[in-house]
C-alpha cells in the first residue's frame, strides 16, 4: 500500500514528503484487516479468557464446562438477561426447565415476588443452591425469586381469592434451606392402585368372613351392631360391610423400606375411610375419582403424606399399609411420624415396590392405595 499525503495542491514537496513519511497506514492496515472478524470466526483458545473478560461472563463461567461455551451461550443469555426467557435459558446451563412464571399479583404488599414451577422433581437437593444461583443471575432486577415447587404446591391463603381447603394462612408450601435464601416445595406421589385384600391378610387382622355366594349372609363371630347392617340384606355387600367395619376400628400407618426390606420408618394415615367412586371426586387414586361412603363397603381410601424432612437422606424401595399397630415407647400424643421400626403388632397388607425415591428436606412424599375387599 502506497504511503499518501492529505495537503493541498500548492503544498511544497518538502511538506509533501514529511506528511507522506508519518502516514503508517501500510504498517497498521494489514493488521486491521486481520483483526476484522476475528470474534467472529473460530477463535484461538488463547483468547477465550479475554473475550469472557470484555463481554463481562466471568460470573457465569462456573456453570458452563468451558469457555468456548460461555462465549456461546452467554452472548445470547445476555441479550434476555432480566426477562422470564432469560431465566429459562440460564436454566438450560444446570439441565433445568420451568413449566411456569408465577408473578404475585399486583394486589398483593410483596407484588415483586416471582415463583418457578420447575419441569421435574430435583435430582439431588445439591442442585438447588445452583438453580438458585443462575435464576437470581438472570431474574428482573426490580424482582426477587422467591420459591420454586413441583409436585406440591399450597398456596397462602386470600379472601376472596382463594377457595377454603386450598390455601395456608399467610403463607404456602416449602422449607428454605438458608436465611435468605429460595422456598423449596416438591411432592411425589406413589399410587398403587387396587390392593384386593386376601384372605391371609385378613385373617391376621381378624377380620375374615367366609365368602357367600348369594342370599343372606348367616350368623357369625362379627358385629352385628354395624350400622346400616341388616339381618337379611345382599351377601356379598353385608360381607364387605362387616370386614370394613372391622378393619376401620384399627389404626393404619404406612411403612417405607430400604432396599433390604428394612423400616426407615412409619407415617400415620392422614385418609382412611371407605369411599365410593365418582368421577372428579376430590380423592384420586386407581386412576379415578373417589368420595367419601355413607357407609362402610368394598372399597377403602388409603393416604399418608410424609412432611419436609423425614427420613431425610434414606432411599425407599418399597412400602405398605400396616394395620393395627401402635408406637412403640412413649411419644407425644398425636405423633405423625416413627421413624425406624416404630410401631409393633398390626398386620402389614400389601407390599409395593417403587423406583427408589431420595427423601429430602425439601420434599413431601405421597403414597395412596385402595384397598378392595373380594
Amino acid at each position: 500500500m502506497d504511503r499518501v499525503h492529505l495537503l493541498p495542491g500548492n503544498a511544497t514537496p518538502l511538506e509533501r514528503a514529511v506528511s507522506e513519511s508519518v502516514d503508517r497506514l501500510p504498517e497498521l492496515v494489514p493488521g486491521v484487516d486481520e483483526l476484522r472478524g476475528f470474534k467472529f470466526a473460530p477463535v484461538l483458545p488463547g483468547i477465550l479468557p479475554w473475550l469472557v473478560v470484555e463481554y463481562g461472563l466471568g460470573v457465569i463461567s462456573q456453570y458452563l464446562p468451558d469457555l468456548a461455551s460461555v462465549i456461546e451461550y452467554g452472548l445470547r443469555w445476555q441479550r434476555v438477561k432480566g426477562t422470564p426467557q432469560g431465566v429459562a435459558e440460564s436454566l438450560t446451563w444446570v439441565h433445568y426447565a420451568f413449566a411456569t412464571f408465577y408473578e404475585a399479583p399486583v394486589r398483593r404488599t410483596r407484588w415483586h415476588l416471582y415463583e418457578l414451577e420447575l419441569d421435574r422433581l430435583r435430582d439431588s437437593e445439591d442442585d438447588l443452591a445452583t438453580i438458585e444461583a443462575v435464576v437470581r443471575l438472570s431474574g428482573p432486577a426490580r424482582s426477587e425469586f422467591y420459591r420454586a415447587w413441583n409436585g406440591y404446591n399450597v398456596r397462602e391463603h386470600e379472601w376472596s381469592y382463594t377457595r377454603w381447603g386450598h390455601g395456608i394462612w399467610g403463607d404456602n408450601s416449602g422449607v428454605f434451606l438458608h436465611a435468605g435464601g429460595v422456598k423449596w416445595s416438591f411432592g411425589r406421589t406413589f399410587d398403587a392402585g387396587f390392593h384386593e385384600l386376601t384372605e391371609a391378610e385378613l385373617t391376621a387382622l381378624g377380620a375374615w368372613v367366609e365368602p357367600v355366594e348369594d342370599g343372606s349372609i348367616s350368623w357369625g363371630p362379627f358385629p352385628w351392631s354395624t350400622p346400616g347392617l341388616q339381618w337379611v340384606s345382599d351377601a356379598a355387600a353385608s360381607r364387605a360391610q362387616i370386614i370394613a367395619t372391622a378393619l376401620l376400628a384399627k389404626n393404619c400407618w404406612i411403612g417405607v423400606y430400604r432396599e433390604d426390606g428394612s423400616p426407615i420408618g412409619f407415617r400415620k394415615a392422614r385418609v382412611y375411610r371407605p369411599v365410593i367412586a365418582l368421577f372428579g371426586g376430590y380423592y384420586q387414586a386407581a386412576g379415578q375419582g373417589w368420595i367419601a361412603a355413607d357407609a362402610p363397603g368394598a372399597n377403602i381410601y388409603v393416604e399418608a403424606l410424609m412432611d419436609f424432612g423425614e427420613g431425610e437422606s434414606e432411599t425407599v424401595h418399597s412400602w405398605s399399609v400396616s394395620l393395627g399397630g401402635a408406637p412403640v415407647g412413649a411419644h407425644p400424643p398425636g405423633i405423625m411420624w416413627l421413624a425406624g421400626a416404630g410401631i409393633s403388632g398390626g398386620s402389614i397388607v400389601g407390599g409395593f415396590n417403587i423406583a427408589p425415591a431420595l427423601l429430602g428436606k425439601t420434599s413431601r412424599e405421597r403414597f395412596r392405595a385402595i384397598l378392595k375387599i373380594v
